[in-house]
């Protein structure tokens, strides 16, 4: 029943699904972040920050969802506010990765016992993403692309979860993968310059974040 009910949403929901998870999985600053989490303070913590993220990830997919995010687009000055708030958070994390890029003695090793620091981590990922404007806006972008007029509303609730299943899947993945003694072998050589590039992420995404405009209503 489940089943016949889905199979004629399929290509609207194979389109949402490419979008998404090729977002998710491309190279930006929640991915970063996960890499140097992972060979730096070890699997849980990792997967904390991961877990942080994909809340973050939850939270907007069913703000764009219920078509809250116009709030974005229409209130000049509730845009505003979040587009600095964000940008401050992100040039945080940007001094944070370029102080370490001068840290020449900083070893890279993963530690496991950063359990006590799970809710910091978690607590650090889902401000990554709260704070960032950009993050309600791909969500609708995302679901703009399946979701037409005729789309039941059961349909769109169970897209989101799929999305976020599969956010959960990606960003746990990389949090397991970055946490190994082989990733943390790789990272120590070049951990230098991987954080300095964090810091010009970060620093970049900041700046993207602040020249971004609210689309004005008509």
């Amino acid at each position: 029943m489940i089943f016949e009910n889905l199979a004629p949403y399929l290509q609207n929901l194979f389109l949402i699904l490419s979008v998404f998870i090729i977002g998710a999985a491309s190279p930006g600053p929640a991915t970063l972040m996960i890499l140097n989490t992972g060979v730096t303070s070890g699997r849980r913590a990792s997967v904390a920050l991961s877990l942080g993220i994909v809340t973050g990830s939850a939270f907007w997919g069913a703000v764009a969802g219920l078509g809250l995010v116009a709030i974005l687009q229409t209130s000049a000055l509730f845009f505003s506010v979040f587009k600095i708030v964000g940008a401050l958070y992100l040039f945080y994390l940007a001094y944070n990765a370029w102080r370490s890029a001068l840290r020449g003695d900083h070893k890279v090793t993963p530690n496991d016992d950063a359990e006590s620091n799970a809710l910091a981590f978690f607590t650090k990922g889902l401000l990554l993403h709260l704070t960032n404007p950009k993050a309600p806006l791909v969500w609708l972008a995302t679901l703009a692309v399946g979701v037409g007029d005729g789309v039941p509303a059961w349909f769109l609730i169970a897209a989101i979860l799929i999305c976020c299943l599969s956010s959960m899947a990606i960003f746990i993945g990389y949090a397991l993968l970055f946490s190994t003694q082989r990733a943390a072998r790789a990272y120590a050589s070049v951990r230098r310059p991987v954080d300095a590039v964090l810091g010009l992420v970060f620093g970049a995404a900041a700046v993207k974040i602040l020249s971004l405009k609210g689309v004005s209503a008509t």
